[in-house]
């Protein structure tokens, strides 16, 4: 009888040990593809409307990504290509460009030109990247473009030529999204080249889900 008992109390510990490890792992495979789904369906395109070039980025998936921020990072030479203008990096405080973030080019009340912005499903959303005016490129900070009317300050001022470097997108609940970036002025009709970089693979993104690690390429915005 007690041998039964026993037999008993330990099939069904089995069972509910059973039971929450194929929970865990069901909710871990739900969370890691829904992650990954949302990520792979944002789609970036530049697009140029005379002097200025956005990217559009198009969420094309069922759910909203939430509070989406663009970084660029650009490769120049700090004493010879920064010029003098209404920019956070200029003559007096030469500093290179990484990981800053651009704005959005939309108007929220309260908030013009906002550093985040939520994407819903269908919806696309332009990211302010450049302007190419006829002696200097402007990249914009999460401020907008420069203004002096309103004492905005652009990224930075940079001699006219052409330029390398990345734009990368994260959102609260989406991967990081990278893309090498190419801002060419001499191209008129398309100065702006976005490649995308090492998009990580759903069996990398539910192991490092179920280890709680950090996301290979994360360097946490």
């Amino acid at each position: 009888m007690v041998k039964s008992s026993s037999v008993a109390v330990l099939s069904a510990i089995i069972g509910g040990l059973a039971g929450f490890v194929s929970t865990l792992i069901t909710q871990r495979i739900r969370e890691a593809l829904r992650i990954w789904r949302l990520s792979w369906n944002l789609l970036l395109r530049p697009e140029t409307n005379d002097l200025t070039t956005r990217v559009r980025v198009s969420n094309r998936w069922v759910q909203t990504v939430e509070d989406a921020v663009g970084y660029i990072s650009l490769d120049f030479d700090p004493k010879t290509d920064v010029l003098e203008g209404p920019a956070f990096i200029g003559p007096t405080h030469r500093i290179k460009l990484r990981e800053d973030r651009l704005c959005w080019a939309l108007t929220v009340p309260g908030d013009p030109n906002p550093f985040r912005t939520s994407i819903f499903p269908g919806e696309k959303q332009a990211l302010d990247l450049v302007r190419v005016h006829t002696d200097r490129i402007e990249i914009p900070s999460e401020q907008g473009w420069a203004d002096q009317n309103t004492d905005k300050k652009s990224r930075v001022f940079l001699t006219k030529k052409r330029y390398t470097g990345s734009l990368h997108i994260v959102a609260k609940n989406t991967l990081r999204r990278q893309f090498s970036l190419v801002i060419d002025p001499a191209n008129a009709v398309n100065p702006v080249t976005l490649t995308e970089q090492n998009f990580i693979r759903f069996p990398t993104l539910l192991f490092a889900l179920f280890l709680r690690s950090r996301l290979p390429g994360d360097d946490g915005a």
